[in-house]
């Protein structure tokens, strides 16, 4: 399963990087073609807008699964150990994910329902704008889910394998044999 969505989200992300080419070369004719005194394509603007949607719902997944995120680890490089803190931040991100998620699903569909277009250059059906919203959100939340679930594995190892304390009062260092002399080998 967890290849099946690497894969989903290796897929999204490329769409992501192909409408930032989109919006890169239509952007670029534009300007251009204003340049020499043509007219531009007059719905880059409106398409640029739905791109930046898009490209960051896409890809937000993909980047949470790499651990590539900006993080500020100004206080967390102080605190105590990291797994606990990547276990509350897997709990917080899912909830908040989730939350969007269907929340994001409750406003597309009622945009559907209702047959509610945005009117700019070009009409378009603002579900079809919104829809990757809740499909953002929702691979946002499996891959927080993932995350839980590794960081509850690393937990479990580290209690299984636990290093032996060795300055509880109970801890007693190995005594060394001593040879004939007296003397302690060490």
């Amino acid at each position: 399963m967890e290849k099946l969505i690497d894969k989903v989200l290796t897929t999204l992300a490329v769409f992501a990087g192909l409408l930032l080419l989109f919006i890169i070369f239509s952007v670029s004719y534009t300007i251009f073609a204003r340049f020499l005194g043509f007219a531009g394509m007059i719905s880059v603007i409106q398409f640029t807008e739905y791109s930046l949607l898009w490209i960051t719902l896409l890809g937000a997944a993909w980047v949470l699964k790499r651990d590539k995120h900006v993080s500020v680890d100004l206080l967390t490089g102080r605190m105590g150990p990291r797994i606990y803190l990547d276990l509350a931040h897997s709990v917080m991100g899912m909830a908040v994910c989730g939350v969007l998620c269907l929340y994001g699903t409750m406003v597309t569909w009622g945009q559907y329902q209702r047959g509610v277009q945005d009117i700019q250059v070009i009409d378009v059906p603002k579900y079809l704008i919104l829809i990757i919203i809740p499909v953002g959100f929702l691979f946002l939340t499996v891959q927080f889910l993932s995350k839980f679930i590794k960081s509850l594995k690393e937990i479990r190892v580290r209690h299984n394998h636990a290093p032996v304390d060795n300055t509880s009062p109970d801890h007693k260092e190995p005594v060394a044999p001593e040879n004939i002399t007296g003397e302690r080998k060490i």
